[in-house]
């Protein structure tokens, strides 16, 4: 059977239409498969390997958001080999996609030893730096009620991150750190670059949050 990249994009799309996790849908997946396929065009690494675990890394949030506490890695990994026979995909390649989908997940804290499984990693955490980073997080905390920020310390000087009720926090205690997770030196370089409007981004914001206070001191 040949190898239908447009059937596994179908399943993919059809599992998160409607369904995905605040900024975590189709397009994200599609930003990651654009970004490992750069990767690795200057790093190196199975094109097809890479553009499947790619697609079907996040396959598994719907589940993980009916039942919290579940590995949206665990289960997507559990879900990409049936995908990947019906689209006719390389059976002898199905395990590395399966290894890369399983430890791509940044709270995993894992270091993969795949170049294909490091890529997907470095990817998947590219997407989240810079301006996109910004805008998932606060569509991401807007869907779960969490506040823009700690009235009393908004930049996390006295008190521990807390990312499951503000956003700055995890910007501050996540996305700034990301340059440094990156494996490959395509992807340290994007993240530099990206990381740079970031820590902008944050000036700006202290300075709008703070300029009434600072005018009466």
């Amino acid at each position: 059977m040949q190898y239908k990249q447009d059937q596994i994009l179908r399943s993919v799309n059809s599992i998160l239409e409607n369904k995905a996790q605040a900024g975590h849908d189709i397009n994200h997946t599609l930003r990651v498969k654009d970004l490992c396929l750069y990767i690795a065009g200057i790093e190196g690494g199975d094109v097809e390997v890479l553009e499947a675990c790619a697609l079907l890394h996040d396959i598994g949030r719907p589940e993980e958001i009916k039942n919290p506490g579940t590995d949206h890695a665990f289960i997507s990994a559990q879900m990409a080999p049936g995908i990947l026979k019906a689209a006719g995909f390389p059976a002898h390649k199905v395990e590395s996609v399966i290894y890369s989908i399983t430890n791509h997940r940044y709270s995993s804290k894992i270091t993969p030893t795949s170049l294909e499984a490091r890529i997907l990693q470095d990817a998947d955490r590219l997407d989240i730096t810079g301006a996109v980073g910004i805008a998932m997080t606060f569509a991401y905390s807007g869907a779960y009620g969490h506040m823009l920020y700690h009235p009393d310390d908004p930049m996390c000087k006295k008190h521990k991150p807390d990312d499951n009720k503000y956003a700055m926090d995890h910007i501050l205690s996540k996305l700034i750190q990301l340059p440094t997770s990156m494996h490959t030196n395509t992807a340290r370089h994007i993240a530099n670059k990206r990381n740079k409007f970031l820590l902008d981004f944050i000036d700006q914001f202290k300075q709008e949050i703070t300029f009434v206070r600072e005018r009466e001191l």
